[in-house]
């Protein structure tokens, strides 16, 4: 085996799991463990054999190369909705609602059907918390309003009660900057190794607090990509909806880069929302509420599982062993270094303790020349 091949079987595997506690721990030469500081980073618990032994001869000797053995405790990720309260959300979208109305039935179905609503969907397993924004033209001394609840599991009531008060107060201006930087402050208090996530939906182009009566703002843009910028340097990353067609392509793409760390104008584009109609709207919110409630794809360090030799590996949940490739209960590499667990073995792991092992022999791991 070349010192590169054994330097790779050495490196153990690391998991990127959505809302789980972490601590990574690197095998070093003498067969201990060092601990890396993952502070800006969200992984699951990794437990590893750490007794010492010779390097070289163990790799040799052992079946196993690349591998996972995982203690899962599910953490709730904290979704942050904030909501744009200005008053083009009160224009109308599609046939009959508004699209504040559309809005709120995606997040909480109506009074006759509120298990329509995601919300209520998943509030057993998702810290929802929701922010309102708007501002008063003219009046920078109160930019932003906001109207806020905290997040926290079970908070369906709470979120229903301040979308469904009749609220005589002005809606204005769309100070996104500001309410981005107020909910950041607001998802920084919040304790806990959860996954912290804001969900922007906004039916326009951003001002800032000194640019409210400008409808065509290109500092307010400007300001809106840095706050997210800023928010995911923070740890939060944020998606973003355009409710309606107002606001451009171009800023909302550049926004949802700068939400996921990509460069606003770089060549890899992150995917956005944009809620034209009612049916784009609710698929919008769906999509990406659901997508960030859960997480199946678990990375393993070094370049991967050799093409050809997927199912030379066996991944356990609990125990169980289960088959590759199928799609009722089973996983599949999604790539090269990424695992991913599909039907209902990804159903059981959002809920409860559960341990997930996964093993790949020597032999099929990708080397480094």
């Amino acid at each position: 085996m070349k010192p590169t091949a054994i330097l790779l079987c050495a490196l153990s595997a690391f998991v990127l799991l959505l809302g789980c506690e972490s601590t990574m721990v690197n095998l070093n030469n003498t067969g201990t463990a060092d601990t890396v500081d993952t502070a800006d980073k969200v992984f699951a618990t990794d437990t590893w054999d750490t007794a010492p032994r010779p390097l070289a001869s163990s790799l040799e000797d052992t079946d196993t190369c690349a591998n996972l053995d995982l203690t899962l405790e599910r953490q709730p990720v904290t979704i942050l909705l904030l909501i744009d309260h200005s008053a083009s959300m009160d224009l109308q979208l599609g046939d009959n609602d508004t699209r504040w109305s559309v809005l709120v039935k995606a997040l909480l179905g109506t009074v006759a059907d509120p298990d329509a609503g995601i919300v209520w969907q998943l509030e057993n397993r998702v810290s929802f918390g929701m922010m309102l924004f708007t501002a008063v033209r003219n009046e920078p001394e109160s930019c932003p309003l906001l109207t806020t609840v905290e997040p926290a599991l079970f908070n369906g009531k709470a979120i229903s009660r301040i979308c469904r008060a009749d609220d005589e107060t002005y809606k204005g201006a769309s100070p996104v900057p500001e309410a981005v930087d107020a909910a950041v402050a607001l998802l920084s208090q919040m304790k806990g190794p959860g996954r912290k996530v804001i969900v922007l939906a906004s039916d326009g182009l951003p001002q800032t607090c000194q640019t409210l009566a400008q409808a065509d703002d290109a500092a307010g843009r400007d300001a809106a990509v840095k706050a997210v910028q800023d928010a995911h340097a923070a740890g939060v990353t944020t998606f973003v909806i355009g409710v309606g067609d107002e606001a451009s392509d171009a800023h909302l793409q550049e926004v949802a880069n700068a939400g996921v760390g990509l460069p606003p104008n770089g060549a890899e584009q992150a995917d956005f929302h944009q809620g034209s109609t009612e049916n784009s709207l609710l698929d919008g919110l769906n999509q990406v509420i659901r997508m960030e409630s859960r997480s199946c794809v678990y990375e393993l360090n070094g370049k991967g599982v050799a093409e050809g030799y997927e199912e030379a590996g066996q991944v356990l949940i609990d125990g169980k062993p289960l088959a590759y490739g199928d799609e009722t209960a089973g996983w599949r590499l999604k790539s090269p270094s990424e695992i991913e667990l599909l039907g209902e073995a990804c159903d059981l792991i959002q809920t409860g303790d559960h341990h997930l092992r996964a093993d790949f022999p020597c032999e099929v791991i990708i080397t480094i020349d």
